[in-house]
């Protein structure tokens, strides 16, 4: 059921909902009402079929998945301190990051109507990818044993599996969003989108199939949500705060 434009939650509602929501969905597993909740926030259950467009990933064993093995491999072998530290601040899941490592000003604390509506663009994705994350139990590549081990970047090591990469999807989601509301700076979301991809090639955290199937998507769920009456309704009433954070006009 679409949530009426002409009724819009009050923001401290919405808030408190999207936080809840993005704590459950990004850092813990979600029982099946939940997911049901959350797919209400905006999109219909179903309403993209993630698993028809990324498909699945190579085969354990298959000469595919051995070629990406190699490259994930000779990645971390070359990294250089600087490229890890870059690689491990990209860990962090957010819009603020995303365009920090840009360069590009984001003045987030002071536009709390921006931050909340990417977090629950953010949620929205992370529901959708759940789904498709139980069809496949492909391996990160620093746990698979090939002859020798890829060594991932100091710090924490994501959990679950490989395929897809949700912080390829969350680059693209944002990518496709910001776009709309800055499409000057389209090439430069285009740019931080291969960067922040290819830190995770960078900590041995994912295959480069794990990031395609991410980028898609997200931003089939980015344009799924544009298309969505009452979410583009709020994007739009957003789209001025949007610039402005950025720090445009």
């Amino acid at each position: 059921m679409h949530r009426p434009v002409s009724r819009p939650i009050p923001f401290r509602h919405r808030t408190a909902a999207a936080l809840c929501l993005a704590a459950a969905v990004l850092w813990s597993p979600v029982p099946a009402s939940a997911q049901q909740r959350a797919n209400l926030l905006w999109l219909e259950p179903g309403k993209v079929d993630i698993a028809r467009i990324i498909g699945l990933p190579p085969a354990m064993n298959s000469p595919e998945q051995k070629r990406e093995f190699d490259e994930v491999l000779q990645i971390t072998l070359s990294r250089t301190p600087e490229r890890e530290k870059a690689a491990i601040a990209d860990q962090y899941q957010t819009l603020a990051r995303f365009l920090e490592g840009a360069n590009i000003p984001f003045a987030g604390n002071e536009h709390r109507e921006v931050r909340l509506l990417f977090r629950e663009a953010q949620v929205e994705l992370g529901i959708v990818l759940l789904g498709v994350r139980r069809l496949t139990s492909r391996q990160r590549p620093f746990t698979v044993w090939n002859r020798v081990r890829v060594k991932p970047c100091p710090g924490g090591r994501p959990d679950g599996t490989s395929f897809p990469a949700g912080h390829a999807a969350t680059a693209a989601l944002y990518a496709e969003l910001l776009t709309v509301a800055a499409p000057e700076l389209a090439a430069k979301f285009e740019e931080r989108v291969t960067d922040y991809n290819e830190s995770r090639l960078v900590c041995g955290f994912h295959y480069r199939s794990d990031l395609a199937a991410g980028d898609k998507a997200g931003r089939a769920v980015a344009k799924a949500l544009l298309a969505e009456r009452a979410f583009r309704s709020r994007f739009d009433e957003t789209k001025a705060e949007i610039r402005l954070a950025l720090g445009l006009k």
